[in-house]
């Protein structure tokens, strides 16, 4: 940003040099020097100052708009994505319990094609008649999870997996209950692929292996609970089993449907608390080396265990949704924003150029082509867009920083955020700066293209 601020002060100096040189001795032997479309167009853009600085403000406020709100946006979506893929699998494989079932009729009838009797089905008297098929209760349960889970972990794409074994139970604290989903999990490999403690505000996750009946509750659950560490709470299960835990940490991941809801406990306390064996697991969850893998290594593990196996996109693609419409409005916005900048240069420059229908004539007189009109009235609107451009990205660079260290405490909603997340991502600026130069270049096109089309000799007469 030095750089930019030393570019524009050069800039600055620069014109006000110019515009003392016209201003003092202006005359035709000059206008005919180098530079002179350049010194020309000042000239104009200084003869209206109050407009000129409008423009300029039109510039400044879109491009440090356009900083500002694509910086935060994308800072939101950046923060919650590099959370997904911190603490959720980049590929999850569990039982969805949805295994075709082929009907009573549907079986018999290709066994009688193995038999080769298909003749009993093709006899327009005979009707078979099927009612109230019972369906076999499917459990969630991964047979041979940890056979499974030996053969990923052979698989030179994955850094890593973890059982784990989920359930909906309900906590109590005292007079206060609350709904929340229990995850039994093998805390080593659970810390190694996820690294749990990093979002730990208080405990430690390793704590979980030396308390026998240690719980760590996430943030939000704890405050719906009322509970602090080392108090008491009773977790029951479907099952009709209730276990007596100790809060032994507070885990704060920052997306709030996880932090109202979630618990950890032991794999083995898990089971203990839905009455399961210890094979007895529902998901086994897997971080890969190349996240950007993970959409095309979920169907080829799908199809291996013939257990559903989901990437951590398709998981997340109602939210990914939202950030799309969410994208479209605020450049819509931006875009807007721009074009109502753009239209005040286009006046500005309608402007100069009919309080200047006669200098235009001169120019043309004395040797000034369509091409170099033209010129003159492009740069007037290029020095615009420069001018504008360079405060933009001072502004909304200061403006973003503020944004940064401003507290906001949002704990509702899809994230809990203590400070905006902020994305200063250098491409914002330059292509927010190149867009503005475009809007003015096009602003400023119309009016040049009819100021070179001035016929000065109708201008004289009219005179």
């Amino acid at each position: 940003m030095l750089v930019l601020l030393h570019i524009f002060g050069i800039f600055a100096r620069s014109l006000i040099s110019f515009y003392k040189k016209i201003a003092t001795n202006l005359s035709m032997q000059q206008l005919l020097k180098r530079n002179s479309i350049l010194r020309i167009a000042i000239k104009h853009l200084f003869s209206k100052k109050k407009q000129t600085f409008a423009a300029i403000l039109g510039v400044t406020f879109g491009i440090a708009a356009c900083i500002f709100q694509a910086g935060i946006i994308t800072g939101i979506q950046t923060f919650f994505i590099q959370r997904t893929i911190d603490f959720s699998a980049h590929i999850r494989i569990y039982n969805d319990g949805k295994k075709e079932r082929k009907s009573i009729l549907a079986r018999q009838y290709v066994q009688n094609l193995q038999a080769n009797e298909t003749k009993s089905f093709e006899n327009n008297s005979i009707l078979f008649v099927v009612r109230n098929q019972k369906n076999l209760e499917e459990t969630p349960r991964l047979r041979n999870g940890y056979q499974i889970m030996e053969a990923l972990e052979k698989d030179e794409n994955i850094l890593g997996v973890s059982p784990f074994l989920g359930s909906q139970v309900l906590i109590r604290a005292g007079v206060t209950q609350t709904g929340a989903r229990i995850s039994g999990i093998d805390v080593d490999r659970e810390n190694f692929i996820f690294n749990v403690q990093k979002y730990m505000t208080q405990g430690n996750i390793n704590d979980l292996k030396l308390i026998n009946n240690g719980v760590v509750l996430g943030a939000g659950l704890a405050n719906i609970l009322g509970t602090k560490m080392g108090d008491y709470v009773l977790i029951s299960s479907n099952k009709g089993t209730t276990l007596e835990m100790k809060i032994i940490g507070i885990n704060r991941t920052g997306v709030i449907a996880v932090d109202d809801s979630r618990a950890y406990v032991t794999l083995a306390n898990a089971q203990k608390l839905l009455n399961l064996d210890g094979a007895y697991i529902t998901d086994i969850n897997i971080k890969i080396k190349d996240i950007t893998k993970a959409s095309e290594l979920a169907p080829v593990y799908q199809r291996r265990f013939s257990y559903k196996a989901d990437d951590w996109i398709k998981a997340n693609e109602g939210v990914f949704a939202i950030f799309n419409a969410q994208n479209a409005a605020i450049y819509t916005v931006i875009v807007s924003m721009m074009l109502v900048a753009g239209f005040g240069i286009f006046n500005i420059l309608t402007m100069i150029i009919y309080e200047k229908m006669p200098d235009i004539a001169i120019l043309k007189a004395i040797g000034y082509d369509n091409n170099a009109i033209k010129a003159i009235f492009l740069t007037e609107a290029l020095c615009i867009g420069f001018v504008g451009g360079i405060l933009g990205l001072v502004l909304g660079y200061a403006v973003s920083i503020a944004a940064s260290h401003y507290k906001v405490n949002i704990d509702r909603g899809l994230l809990a955020l203590d400070y905006l997340p902020i994305n200063f991502n250098p491409s914002f600026y330059f292509l927010s700066f190149c867009f503005g130069l475009l809007i003015t270049a096009l602003a400023g096109y119309f009016p040049a293209k009819k100021a070179s089309e001035v016929d000065p000799i109708t201008i004289i007469r009219g005179k």
